[in-house]
């Protein structure tokens, strides 16, 4: 991601000799949701989006976890975005969303949503907008990595994936009485395959709305990552907590914007 920016921020996290994701067979019966929002007003607006997903192979389905059943995984993963205008101003805004849940490969998505923002307040009015994304899965110890992973050599690592815990997640806010602001969110969790990581992904940009016409107010963005992975040792390894990562990252700026670029990456899993 090399990019011409006064800012620039991209995380990557790995987990080492323990093994991370294993990710989420697909449900027979798969889903698509797509969303497809333009709006060009003189006025107030407002806007709301909610997803809540949760998955599990565990042979007592979601109403039976907790507890995690030997050899089972879950994931859960929400995404909320709410834009309104307070007072009247000149809003252009622009949203696609797309939900899939069939299993997602490397470049694809099970959650992707795309939203552009162009204001300008009349009188002191502004544009309040966020974006918040996360992706959360855990696993007891799940055997048979021949039966998970393509990949011939991913034996060779460990038989199965041992316990993790894991969690991402990732999100911006703006406040703003002049705005050009662009938001990209992603994140896949669901895969044919653990020859796939887990990802999660959001971008924040915020430029002039015109030359020399900068945005004005607020803007932040967030990245926060906990980290539970047992080894690949074999037992007990597969069950002992050997590595835990904490992460947390905030960039706030205020004022008269020219450029605030937040780029915000986690993925984990065995190939990546």
């Amino acid at each position: 991601m090399k990019k011409l920016v006064i800012l620039a921020i991209a995380l990557v996290l790995l987990t080492g000799y323990a093994m991370a994701d294993s990710g989420m067979d697909p449900v027979p019966e798969t889903q698509g949701i797509v969303t497809s929002t333009s709006v060009n007003v003189i006025g107030n607006f407002a806007s709301a989006t909610e997803l809540q997903w949760r998955i599990t192979n565990d042979a007592n389905g979601l109403p039976g976890v907790p507890p995690l059943g030997e050899e089972s995984a879950i994931y859960e993963s929400t995404y909320t975005e709410d834009t309104q205008t307070h007072g009247v101003g000149l809003m252009l805004y622009d949203k696609e969303m797309d939900v899939e849940t069939s299993g997602q490969i490397s470049g694809q998505w099970n959650i992707e949503a795309t939203k552009q923002i162009a204001f300008i307040g009349i009188d002191g009015a502004y544009v309040v907008s966020s974006d918040n994304i996360m992706v959360d899965g855990a696993a007891d110890d799940v055997h048979g990595t021949e039966l998970k992973v393509i990949c011939p050599f991913a034996t060779g690592v460990s038989p199965n994936f041992p316990a993790f815990c894991n969690r991402a997640q990732a999100g911006s806010t703006i406040d703003m009485t002049v705005a050009n602001v662009r938001t990209t969110t992603t994140d896949r969790f669901v895969m044919p395959s653990s020859d796939h990581p887990v990802e999660l992904n959001h971008d924040l940009r915020v430029t002039e709305l015109l030359t020399d016409v900068p945005s004005v107010g607020f803007a932040s963005a967030y990245m926060e990552v906990l980290i539970q992975e047992a080894g690949a040792g074999g037992y007990p390894e597969d069950e002992t907590l050997m590595e835990r990562i904490e992460f947390f990252e905030e960039t706030s700026v205020d004022g008269a914007i020219t450029l605030f670029d937040k780029l915000m990456h986690y993925e984990s899993g065995m190939v990546r």
